[in-house]
């Protein structure tokens, strides 16, 4: 179509209005939006106590078909805000529709795609009363993608006489917002579409080009740059490249956001955002001709220059000359216009290859406003985050949060594991971390990843002395301000406001902080007693650290392979690193922990594999935890079907036992472990070194343990270090007798007598004891279940495996969440009130 210039004209004053109106609708969008997620956010936590799953477990039979009906959940979408819901969705290939497909895993691109909903409904369609645009938001795993790209009919064929109104309509548009997930793969929700996509593309029976003249399309990306590889944004891309094959017009250039650097995700989205609203008009207009002859430019976004992969092609999609004959001559045939061709008064959007250029361009500006100093690790908006979810930050890059054990235990409910494993006393204890900062993103943390994360310190760095004088002061001011909890013991508080434990586990890597060092060394000192935690991914850190109270490191999987889905680190190498972290632990002469967080689904099998790892680094101690499940996050797939029961890991523990034991056969120097303690409330085992904590009753001849840990003899050791950096010490030097409501099988189950067990709202087990089957033995009173009572119980459970089947089921949903279904647990969990 050849348009006259005052038809140019007209066009470009259009395209310029709409600019502004964009521009104007998301400043307006970014502000409403946010508030309205934030308030969905947390309302969804304040229903965790409505959850049908929860309340199906509340009686018996019944609530069988309603644990079925849960099982199939709805998908989650964004559509909710604006009142959509799937029955009115259209086709996305229907004329005159827009639909905003997105793969979010951690919410941003949930959010964006409800952001850029509301700018293009104000752009396109409230700016604009004689517009046939349809707007739609859709979760990528919502759609069957091979019956969307090949239906090419209306929802509603025209009727007769309306055929000129349907031609009129503009070509429908897809957007797709993608983030990167594991290694620069595609996130579960959107997986769908990437082999469709592949299929497509080399399906014989399909003809080439399927969408041209079809449908057009706009891709924006989400990675980071931590990763420090080129996975960033490497699903978007890999899109681009297959819809351009499939002969799919490209709107606006590909752009891509880094949520590791400052607010550059949001500011490359804003001006994305600006183009592709821009654009859309002047696409619909000239149907996206050219305004000029063919140049022969390639139509891909990437904007390669001549730029390749490793494989030598662009964007990582294999070619040869006869499909790039063929691909020239679609274009000419077309005649395409180039996604490189910037017209004049176009917004300048920047090129995928040119994004580290930007990304750097940004880290010098943030260091000429620091006038060349380091930024600092945490943004304003993660900051808010942070604080949001009672992170009381200090300084730049630490934190303290007062812990709920904290709390129960002052109103004398019960302290935590660490209490009954190592005779710590919770009130007293200050969770803290120097290192707001991650090299992982785990799927089970509960920190829902609102934290930094990189490989390497490269921020503005505190003072030791001045965190540790911060955190302990602002420690001691949550704990005053808990004073007027009620139910709490007035001798407990008063001990309480001198801290004696810390732990240094809340969130983010401690051992980044370069001068962690120093920092242990102030609050031995201050005879505080230090419980570090690491991830297992700083090695050659571990192996200059100063003796601390308890050194730990995560072991979070028993494979790579598992290890890259469970912690999704930022190194590539972070399984070498792990086992070699381990390793480190075997010389440090000090107590040592591997902790296993274990999630079912994910890495609650092969035993052999956590034994291996536990023997690398002969470690002192092995805490075995179940995940707590913190509510559903956007950061995270996990359910409750993943925490395991208390009796779940017992098991696990005593199967790795016998595995560990098993390699000692083999190999005479491995240490042997025992089952030393358990506490119930928070699903923990620990084994234990038996030469460094075991030894038999002179009188009984019983074994004894000695896990508990003689605070003051330590401190009298660590200040001998203090003054003479040669002296060492053993694991055997500061241990203490283990109580023996401590212990594995007593009757208290690792909770302190001295403490009162608390129950909500009067509710109490339905049962209290149950059959190797799972089938109940015992009823609320502890009294034991009469034999016709246990067959009908047994005949329930035997229903229930003919519709499930026996052991434990695993199935995995689209957006990669993994429900377990096991008839043996159906009975647990059930309530009554007295």
């Amino acid at each position: 179509m050849v348009m006259s210039s005052n038809q140019r004209g007209s066009v470009w004053l259009a395209t310029a209005a709409m600019a502004t109106m964009a521009a104007v609708a998301i400043s307006f969008v970014w502000q409403k939006n946010n508030k309205q997620i934030e308030s969905k956010t947390t309302n969804k936590g304040n229903n965790n106590e409505k959850d049908p799953k929860i309340q199906a477990r509340a009686s018996l039979p019944d609530e069988e078909k309603k644990d079925d009906e849960v099982l199939v959940r709805p998908p989650v979408s964004e559509i909710a805000l604006t009142g959509e819901t799937n029955d009115k969705l259209v086709r996305v290939l229907t004329k005159g529709a827009i639909t905003i497909a997105h793969g979010s895993v951690t919410g941003s691109c949930a959010k964006y795609a409800a952001q850029l909903q509301e700018a293009l409904q104000i752009a396109l369609v409230v700016n604009n009363k004689n517009s046939n645009y349809q707007i739609q938001v859709v979760k990528m795993d919502e759609l069957d993608w091979w019956d969307e790209l090949l239906n090419d009919e209306d929802e509603e064929p025209p009727k007769s006489g309306n055929t000129n109104k349907n031609n009129n309509q503009p070509l429908p548009k897809l957007i797709l917002l993608l983030p990167t997930y594991t290694s620069g793969t595609w996130p579960p929700t959107a997986t769908t579409l990437a082999s469709t996509l592949q299929e497509l593309e080399t399906d014989w029976r399909i003809e080439k080009f399927p969408l041209k003249k079809k449908l057009h399309v706009g891709i924006f990306g989400m990675g980071s740059s931590a990763y420090g590889d080129d996975s960033m944004g490497k699903p978007a891309r890999e899109a681009q490249a297959s819809l351009h094959q499939l002969g799919v017009k490209t709107i606006v250039r590909l752009a891509v956001g880094d949520d590791a650097v400052g607010n550059h995700a949001q500011t490359t989205f804003s001006r994305w955002v600006n183009d592709l609203i821009a654009r859309i008009p002047k696409f619909d207009n000239n149907n996206g001709a050219k305004n000029q002859k063919n140049n022969n430019k390639t139509t891909s976004s990437c904007n390669s220059k001549n730029k390749n992969n490793e494989s030598g092609d662009c964007c990582g999609k294999q070619s040869n000359n006869s499909s790039n004959k063929d691909q020239q001559q679609q274009q000419q045939d077309e005649e395409y216009e180039s996604d490189d061709e910037q017209q004049p008064g176009e917004p300048a959007v920047a090129d995928l290859e040119d994004m580290g250029d930007v990304m750097a361009a940004d880290e010098n500006n943030n260091n000429k406003e620091n006038g060349g100093a380091p930024p600092e690790m945490v943004t304003p908006s993660q900051a808010e985050a942070l604080k949001k979810e009672g992170y009381k930050l200090i300084g730049t890059h630490s934190a303290v949060k007062l812990c709920r054990w904290t709390k129960h235990q002052l109103r004398g409910r019960g302290g935590c594991y660490k209490h009954t494993f190592y005779g710590i006393t919770s009130y007293q204890c200050m969770e803290a971390t120097p290192s707001l900062a991650c090299a992982n993103k785990c799927v089970f943390c509960w920190r829902h990843h609102k934290n930094p994360v990189g490989k390497e310190w490269k921020w503005k760095t505190d003072d030791p002395h001045f965190i540790v004088e911060q955190a302990v002061n602002t420690h001691v001011q949550m704990i005053k301000e808990a004073k007027g909890i009620p139910g709490v013991r007035m001798d407990r508080w008063n001990e309480a406001l001198t801290v004696r434990h810390c732990a240094l586990s809340l969130v983010g890597e401690p051992i980044m902080y370069p001068r962690v060092g120093e920092l242990l060394g102030d609050l031995h000192s201050r005879k505080i007693s230090t419980f570090l935690v690491t991830n297992g991914q700083h090695p050659q850190a571990i192996e200059s650290l100063r003796p601390i109270t308890q050194l730990y490191v995560s072991v979070d999987a028993p494979t790579q392979e598992s290890l890259i889905a469970i912690d999704r680190p930022l190194f590539n190498d972070a399984w070498d690193r792990l086992k070699q972290s381990l390793v480190s632990l075997k010389d440090k002469g000090q107590r040592t922990v591997a902790r296993l967080t274990v999630v079912k689904g994910w890495n609650f099998d092969e035993v052999e594999g956590y034994a291996q790892l536990v023997a690398l680094g002969q470690v002192s101690l092995v805490e075995v935890k179940g995940v707590t499940f913190c509510g559903k996050s956007d950061a995270s797939n996990l359910n409750m079907t993943n925490t395991p029961w208390h009796h779940e890991v017992v098991a696990l523990t005593t199967r790795l036992k016998e595995e560990l034991d098993k390699l000692r056969e083999a190999d005479n120097s491995l240490p042997e472990y025992g089952l030393a303690c358990e506490h119930k409330h928070s699903c923990s085992v620990l084994l234990a070194r038996v030469d460094q904590f075991a030894y038999d009753d002179p009188v009984t001849g019983l074994r004894k343990w000695r896990t508990w840990i003689d605070y003051d003899k330590f401190h009298e050791l660590a200040m001998q270090y203090a003054r003479d950096s040669s002296f060492t010490f053993s694991v055997k030097d500061y241990v203490a007798d283990t109580p023996a409501w401590a212990l594995i099988g007593a009757e208290e189950e690792g909770f302190d007598p001295t403490d009162t067990r608390h129950r909500k709202k009067t509710k109490y087990p339905k049962y209290t004891r149950f059959d190797e089957e799972g089938v109940p033995t015992h009823d609320h009173d502890n009294k034991e279940l009469s034999h016709e009572e246990r067959q009908q119980l047994t005949k329930l459970m035997d229903e229930r495996k003919n519709e499930i089947g026996c052991g434990t089921t695993v199935t995995e949903l689209k957006d990669g969440a993994k429900e377990i279904q096991d008839a043996s647990l159906m009975f647990r969990g059930l309530v009554v009130t007295k």
